[in-house]
């Protein structure tokens, strides 16, 4: 029989906290922090598990204990016989290790089904209010935060949205407008964060992080969740350029590339089966730090908010060109270069700023017509209603000539000639 007591711990839902947990992707890791933290949203990792079959027993076994309210004790058991199946060596003490990955999974997988109930209800319930335990484990930094109050959509919450920690116990509460005014509660001041610099054991800066939020956790375990790659998006405009090419090179693996490709298939897909725009998109990529360097070298007046690439689903037939088809066929990319859209965005000749309509122009390997190299067109700081990201404005073709007019662009990265 579950423990109702554990399914409705802070306050959620049964099935979102199995959902969550459920639906991330068993890989192989080395070190936890082989992935950016936004990325543990959607893959569940082991640290050190050599295969990705041992990571995946270890999340069925802790999907296992969600459904039917099993404690870290018969957790335990399953660790055992997972490790002797498997052959695995593991550091660290067996007691240590187990209460690290069930509490660090439980937690995780509560708060992002509570994540879901805040979204579906913040019509009703606008702001959240973070919370600690409060007895004398709490962090100094956590403790500070206790009791702050921000709108569900604010800034705050991207980043310090509770776990933020090995072993963090923190919490939300969600309050109504009617709620403020009756307990006498406001909204805090805008807070300013303050981060410091991760480094290694060499001695190298590995990452950035808020201060009081252990690396890997300064990410919203829901908004990661529903779309991880938009969370990492906005991870990666944050960071220092020093930074940027360590952390995409260590998270967008070849692996993670094939899943974004035969997700874009499946995104046009269900675009053209369900007929309707419903505001949805799917992530194609991101800017490398090239390009992002380039970016901040030429245009330092754009402040990029993610450097996510997303398609969105009001767009997605006007992008395949069908309406060009007969006036002009040159601009129609053929089928197996739209199906290959996000290794287009990666594998490119040159990158371009547009001067005149404030966009960029990547421009592909090879020619989509006689002559003519292909354009892919990005809007910078686009506003979904999943988070900020450049989105694909349209797919085309050019002239040579006209790409090399620098009245009108600015080459950032590669070369054209």
């Amino acid at each position: 029989m579950s423990n109702p007591v554990q399914a409705r711990q802070f306050g959620v839902q049964f099935s979102e906290a199995i959902d969550y947990l459920k639906g991330k992707l068993p890989e192989a890791s080395l070190a936890w922090n082989d992935l950016a933290g936004p990325v543990h949203g959607k893959v569940f990792t082991v640290a050190g598990s050599t295969t990705a079959d041992l990571a995946r027993d270890m999340q069925a076994s802790l999907v296992d204990a969600l459904r039917s309210g099993n404690t870290i004790t018969t957790f335990r058991k399953d660790f055992d016989r997972i490790v002797q199946e498997h052959g695995w060596t593991y550091k660290g003490k067996r007691g240590w290790r187990t209460s690290v990955i069930f509490d660090a999974n439980m937690r995780s997988a509560h708060m992002a089904g509570r994540w879901a109930q805040l979204q579906a209800n913040k019509d009703r319930r606008p702001f959240l209010q973070y919370r600690t335990a409060g007895d004398a484990r709490v962090r100094p930094q956590h403790r500070q935060w206790n009791g702050a109050i921000y709108p569900v959509d604010d800034a705050f919450w991207q980043t310090h949205y509770p776990p933020n920690g090995w072993g963090c116990r923190c919490t939300i509460r969600a309050y109504s407008q009617a709620d403020l005014a009756d307990k006498n509660l406001e909204v805090s001041k805008p807070f300013e964060m303050k981060t410091r610099e991760v480094m290694n054991r060499d001695g190298e800066i590995t990452d950035r992080v808020p201060v009081g939020i252990d690396p890997g956790w300064d990410h919203n375990v829901g908004m990661s969740w529903v779309t991880p790659e938009l969370a990492l998006g906005a991870k990666l405009a944050r960071l220092p350029a020093q930074l940027r090419g360590l952390v995409v090179d260590k998270t967008i693996s070849p692996a993670f590339q094939t899943v974004l490709s035969d997700r874009w298939k499946a995104f046009r897909t269900e675009v053209k089966d369900t007929g309707k725009p419903r505001g949805n998109i799917q992530v194609l990529g991101f800017l490398d730090s090239a390009t992002l360097d380039g970016l901040a070298a030429e245009v330092p007046s754009l402040q990029l908010t993610s450097s996510a690439v997303a398609a969105i689903d009001n767009r997605t037939d006007h992008l395949i060109g069908g309406h060009k088809a007969i006036s002009n066929p040159q601009q129609v990319w053929p089928a197996a270069w739209v199906d290959d859209l996000p290794a287009n965005l990666r594998n490119y000749k040159a990158v371009l700023w547009d001067k005149v309509s404030n966009v960029l122009v990547i421009v592909p390997q090879g020619e989509v017509a006689s002559g003519r190299p292909g354009k892919i067109v990005l809007r910078p700081n686009t506003k979904t209603k999943f988070g900020d990201a450049l989105s694909v404005v349209s797919l085309g073709s050019a002239q040579p000539s006209d790409l090399l007019d620098s009245n009108r662009y600015q080459l950032l990265v590669g070369k054209l000639k």
